[in-house]
């Protein structure tokens, strides 16, 4: 038996619930342009690279500079996904030196209630085939689709306890550092 198996077994018997991703995300907020007159660094759409799930670019902006869809407040360990052509796949884990930096209106950001959840199980949620799937059946628009917050934020999953939750976050991200591993020896 696995230790996923023996965690399954241990502390949900009866199975999980399934939850949407809204029940499990804390609210988010804008930044309030007419009050700010620092400098932040502004992911844009472009910003998050599809490949590696990270950030590549940012420019640095002000409330003179910034463009009008540079609103929303990003904090540590936030998932941001982006909800414009969202069959591209873009998102990512908002790292340390993000924090309180502004993204996008054309994310959707995914703040983890970590009393349920873990936000490493949320990126690896939106990183699935199903999520991408239901992105796919929801997203609006034939030349420029794209889905709305909420209905990001409607997709259900099976939500374990944050034991099983580690344990599968643990295999993944294993998983994903042999596959970069793998990709980057097939490419050298």
């Amino acid at each position: 038996m696995s230790k996923i198996e023996e965690l399954i077994a241990e502390l949900c018997p009866e199975g999980v619930k399934y939850k949407s991703l809204g029940e499990v995300c804390l609210p988010t907020s804008n930044v309030d342009w007419k009050k700010e007159n620092g400098r932040y660094q502004y992911i844009d759409l472009s910003s998050v690279e599809r490949e590696t799930g990270t950030i590549s670019a940012t420019e640095t902006i002000s409330s003179d500079t910034a463009p009008s869809r540079a609103q929303k407040i990003v904090k540590t360990d936030d998932v941001i996904f982006g909800t414009t052509r969202p069959t591209l796949k873009r998102y990512c884990f908002i790292p340390k030196d993000y924090d309180g930096q502004i993204c996008s209106t054309g994310y959707c950001v995914l703040r983890a209630n970590k009393n349920v959840v873990i936000p490493s199980f949320i990126f690896h949620i939106v990183g699935a085939s199903s999520f991408s799937n239901y992105v796919e059946v929801n997203q609006k628009g034939s030349a420029y689709p794209a889905i709305s917050d909420i209905e990001v934020k409607r997709f259900r999953f099976p939500l374990p306890p944050l034991p099983v939750q580690q344990e599968i976050v643990r295999i993944l991200d294993n998983f994903t550092e042999l596959t970069a591993e793998l990709t980057a020896e097939l490419t050298a």
